[in-house]
C-alpha cells in the first residue's frame, strides 16, 4: 500500500459517491461519466453543481472574478465588488476537477490571482468540459510551477468544542459549473 493509498483509506468512503474499488488511472472504464462521480464527490463534500446559465446565477450580485474567468462570461448582468472582501461570489476558472475527490485545482498566475476563491461569501468555479481528471494524481500531474490550491468543498473547522462552522477560514459555498 502506497503512502497516498493509506492517507485516502484513512479518509473514510464520501457518502453517495465513492470510486470503483478497480479504478486505474490507465485504463478507461466503460460506463463511468467523470463528471457524475465529479458531482457525488463534490456534493459529499458540501459543493453542488451548478446548470443554470451564468446570467442568472450572478444577476445582481455583487461579484468579484479573476481576469480569466471575465473572458469566459459574456455580458455584465452582475454588480462588480470593489474589492474582493465586499463581494458575495467569487469567480474563479478552475485548472481541473479532480473526479475521485469532488476537488478543484486552482493554479495562480497572470490574471489569476485566485483571491475570487477565498473571500466571498460564496466561490463559482468554472471547469472547462474537458479538464475533468479521474486521480488526484493525474490533476497534480497538470500542475504548473506556480502556487496552486486544491478546493475540497466549502471552507470548514470544528476547532472550537468540535462544532463543525462553514465559512470561517474562506467561502461558505463553492459551486461547480461546467462551460
Amino acid at each position: 500500500m502506497t503512502d497516498r493509498d493509506r492517507v485516502l483509506a484513512s479518509l473514510g468512503e464520501p457518502e453517495g459517491g465513492s470510486m470503483p474499488s478497480d479504478w486505474s488511472t490507465t485504463a478507461p472504464k466503460v460506463g463511468f461519466d467523470l463528471w457524475q462521480i465529479f458531482q457525488k464527490n463534490l456534493e459529499a463534500q458540501g459543493g453542488k453543481m451548478v446548470t443554470v446559465s451564468v446570467p442568472d446565477t450572478l444577476a445582481g450580485q455583487r461579484c468579484w472574478f479573476d481576469d480569466d474567468a471575465l473572458m469566459l462570461l459574456a455580458g455584465p448582468p452582475w454588480v462588480s465588488a470593489s474589492t474582493a472582501w465586499e463581494a458575495k461570489v467569487g469567480v474563479t476558472v478552475a485548472d481541473c476537477a479532480i473526479a475521485e475527490t469532488g476537488s478543484l485545482l486552482l493554479s495562480t498566475g497572470p490574471g489569476k490571482h485566485r483571491l475570487a476563491s477565498l473571500a466571498p461569501e460564496l466561490h463559482l468555479a468554472l471547469v472547462r468540459e474537458e479538464n475533468v481528471v479521474r486521480t488526484l494524481d493525474e490533476g497534480l500531474a497538470r500542475l504548473s510551477k506556480r502556487t496552486s490550491v486544491l478546493i475540497t468543498g466549502p471552507s470548514r473547522t470544528a476547532d472550537i468544542e468540535g462544532v463543525l462552522v462553514r465559512g470561517v477560514h474562506g467561502p461558505r459555498g463553492v459551486w461547480v459549473m461546467v462551460v
